[in-house]
């Protein structure tokens, strides 16, 4: 599989940012946190990304804004993995 550098843009308090990160480690995916609430500069760094709002999820610079379990699968290729790993019977 290949490298992913993923970063988690989060705020206190944030029910979003919590399952973003709680899904996260169920599936065992690295990543590191920044968060906007006592940051400035780390909110500035968000909003460079043209993003207001908590949470952010950057797949290799790549946006996931808000709580979308689906395409957190997808760009982490984690769909056609869990696909192929199931067995098709015909009856």
């Amino acid at each position: 599989m290949r490298h992913r550098n993923v970063e988690v843009f989060i705020s206190d308090k944030c029910k979003q940012s919590e399952q973003v990160m709680n899904q996260l480690d169920k599936w065992n995916i690295s990543y590191s946190v920044k968060n906007i609430t006592n940051s400035p500069a780390v909110l500035k760094e968000m909003q460079a990304h043209s993003v207001y709002s908590t949470p952010l999820v950057l797949i290799n610079g790549e946006k996931v804004h808000g709580f979308q379990k689906n395409k957190l699968q997808q760009m982490l290729g984690l769909i056609n993995r869990m696909h192929s790993s199931r067995t098709q019977f015909s009856y």
